[in-house]
């Protein structure tokens, strides 16, 4: 009979400063960080400005569907606050979704968590193309997405 692996325990590294940054001063109304990231307690784990960004979420029992298992919804969140992050971080400036795919591979289970590794695929003035892989606790990977970002001029 074999074991189930073991979940590892959520990283405790954390870029508490990440959201003190004093270029984001320049836009009052833009309020860091994003509302749902602090509701998903989001946890920056790693940051390249310009390059690429890792983002940690627990996943609880509230965030769940009905067969137990995170729900897509809530997974498509975290990949959206992990794009955002790393888009007005690099740019210094607000960014918003134009669009954005996800493709689920594996389910995730509450009591666990979830890292998101995002990436910068291209970058214009106006138009930025990113991509990213969520892995669970035991590094295998449960979904992918690709989306496209407009750099909103406030």
């Amino acid at each position: 009979m074999s074991e189930e692996p073991k979940t590892a325990p959520m990283p405790d590294k954390d870029y508490s400063s990440f959201f003190h940054d004093p270029e984001f001063v320049k836009y009052p109304k833009v309020k860091l960080p994003a509302a749902t990231f602090v509701a998903h307690e989001g946890r920056i784990l790693a940051f390249e400005s310009g390059k690429r960004i890792s983002v940690a979420f627990p996943v609880s029992e509230l965030q769940t569907n009905p067969v137990g298992m995170l729900q897509g919804g809530i997974l498509s969140s975290y990949f959206d606050d992990a794009f955002g992050c790393l888009c007005f971080a690099s740019l210094h400036k607000p960014c918003v979704t134009i669009d954005m795919t996800v493709n689920f591979i594996r389910s995730v289970k509450p009591g666990s968590f979830v890292v998101i590794h995002a990436l910068f695929k291209a970058r214009g003035k106006k138009l930025l193309q990113l991509s990213a892989e969520a892995v669970n606790s035991n590094e295998k990977l449960v979904a992918t997405a690709t989306s496209n970002w407009l750099v909103y001029e406030l």
